[in-house]
């Protein structure tokens, strides 16, 4: 239907610029519209919220446009692969590729009066951590604490699979739980006080 938005459900990760990342199929309808216009939108509402309304949970539109990205971007990938382990079996069964949404801008709706427009170096937050940092603040956590990982998730076992400026994300029976820290952090020392801070709470 030429002309006509399209809608589609994908999962995403954030890159190491805070950009995100889809792993699609070429043989689905959504990865040619991309191909044919690089135009798209991603709509993200907050899981973590008490409510069952969607529309009073908190939620973000990302206007941007889809470019592929290489094949040598491996650390984009490993990425990935780690908030989404059962993508690794997708490219056996068809030709799956990486694309990056370059943001354009953003409309944030936090709750009623809490409604913006938010350029995205505004929303966009760097990853202090190189990929071999990430990856080694994740195995030692995962090898070593894995206490501390069922203390943070109130008993029940998980994974640590990303860990950012702001906040570190945990698998729990395969669903991506957000933990945010109290203020941003910006090496690996402030990384580790901030861990062993919310483990003794």
């Amino acid at each position: 239907m030429p002309g006509y938005p399209f809608g589609s459900v994908a999962p995403y990760c954030a890159d190491a610029q805070s950009r995100p990342v889809i792993y699609i199929s070429q043989i689905a309808q959504h990865t040619r519209n991309i191909l044919a216009d690089s135009r798209v939108s991603l709509t993200v509402v907050d899981n973590n919220a008490d409510s069952d309304d969607v529309q009073a949970r908190g939620r973000v539109t990302l206007i941007a446009n889809a470019l592929p990205v290489s094949d040598n971007e491996t650390d984009t990938h490993v990425r990935y692969f780690r908030y989404h382990p059962s993508a690794r079996q997708y490219d056996q069964t068809h030709d799956f590729v990486f694309f990056r949404l370059e943001l354009v801008r953003v409309r944030f709706i936090g709750g009623f009066g809490q409604i913006h427009w938010i350029e995205p170096s505004e929303f966009m937050t760097k990853n202090p951590f190189s990929a071999a940092q990430e990856s080694q603040i994740i195995q030692h956590m995962n090898n070593d604490h894995g206490d501390a990982l069922k203390h943070y998730c109130g008993g029940q076992p998980a994974e640590m699979v990303g860990i950012d400026a702001e906040g570190f994300d945990l698998l729990r029976s395969g669903k991506k739980v957000r933990f945010t820290f109290e203020t941003p952090i910006h090496n690996m020392q402030e990384a580790r006080q901030a861990l062993v801070a919310l483990a003794r709470q």
